[in-house]
């Protein structure tokens, strides 16, 4: 029960953008070459902490510094734990690559390795849409998984051909998460084009902040017609985007290999953590469907103990925990949900 009472006072917390009682303090560690600036999240009153969490945020901007974030760190200092939230440089500038996976890797094991900061050598480990999905990744490494007591995904993928296929040609589907795709891959289908590229990511620029004002008009204005109009093409007509994404990749080589390094449904049998699958019903970035596929597989290394619980919600969003209070029964899955991750990352 008190589990709950924690998931309880997180969901409050990361509701209300809470400041009281929750210190920080940022430092950096050096993982694959790269100096990493951490956030470090604790109770103020607390002596001991009830564990560690590592939160990797999504992709926006800000990253780390992502106010929204920040108030989901600050949720799980307050239940007394200890939390680490890294500024994944690639992520927060929407690039989507092999490094991140590394990158976690890394963290997990510079941070398990601290006996001041991980006591019993073992961490959690918190994150939402693509960076959730690239940590079961990094999870499943036996030399990491090993260090790794419970995992909480917000919005995951589980077939990521599935899911990109989904984002670029479904009815309905996202378009701030369809422009990242496109800023990435594009230029397999369509050449370079920088000035296509260009107003790709203003467009990304301008839902990620969510602009009163957006910078895209200005960007097009300046922009050859044929380009402009190409734009327009991938941004408003399903079809030529689905016929892009096909081309994509047909012509991209390597890009294959690459789309199979970031499938986690088919790598997750020595996954050891205890895992908490929390995805939005009404997700238009990663269909729910995904992360049902991934507690499928998860399943399979369960028996006789269940370490997976998916928990689909009408509450939130995609990636997102700005839980709104509306049906009771929906809101005590989604905290039991949140309940069963803090009881496994707790020492």
């Amino acid at each position: 029960m008190k589990n709950f009472f924690y998931a309880v006072r997180f969901a409050l917390h990361a509701r209300n953008n809470s400041t009281s009682g929750i210190m920080e303090e940022e430092f950096s560690l050096s993982i694959e070459k790269e100096s990493v600036g951490i956030l470090k999240f604790f109770p103020e009153k607390k002596t001991q902490f009830k564990g560690t969490i590592l939160a990797i945020n999504g992709m926006a901007y800000l990253g780390n510094q992502d106010p929204r974030f920040k108030a989901v760190c600050r949720g799980m200092a307050s239940c007394g734990f200890l939390v680490f939230s890294p500024q994944m440089q690639e992520i927060s500038e929407f690039k989507i690559k092999l490094d991140s996976i590394e990158k976690i890797k890394g963290l997990i094991l510079n941070l398990s390795a601290n006996s001041e900061y991980c006591p019993d050598g073992k961490i959690s480990l918190f994150a939402p849409s693509f960076s959730a999905s690239t940590g079961l990744i990094a999870a499943a490494e036996p030399q990491v998984g090993q260090k790794l007591k419970s995992i909480c995904t917000i919005g995951a993928y589980g077939n990521v051909q599935t899911t990109l296929k989904y984002l670029m040609s479904a009815e309905g589907s996202d378009e701030y998460g369809r422009m990242i795709l496109l800023w990435n891959f594009v230029h397999f289908a369509i050449g370079e084009n920088e000035e296509v590229r260009r107003a790709l990511y203003t467009s990304i620029l301008d839902g990620g902040f969510l602009r009163n004002s957006p910078e895209l008009p200005n960007v097009l204005k300046t922009m050859q017609i044929a380009n402009r109009e190409l734009f327009f093409k991938l941004k408003d007509d399903r079809e030529y985007r689905s016929e892009i994404w096909d081309r994509i990749v047909k012509n991209a080589g390597p890009f294959r290999s690459f789309l199979q390094d970031l499938q986690v449904y088919n790598r997750l049998q020595d996954l050891r953590a205890h895992v908490a699958l929390i995805h939005g019903i009404a997700d238009n970035v990663v269909p729910a469907s995904e992360s049902t596929l991934i507690l499928e597989r998860l399943r399979e290394r369960d028996v006789p103990q269940e370490r997976s619980r998916l928990v689909l919600t009408p509450l939130i969003s995609h990636g997102d925990i700005g839980i709104t209070l509306k049906t009771l029964p929906s809101l005590f899955n989604l905290l039991s949900g949140f309940a069963f991750f803090f009881k496994h990352a707790t020492r």
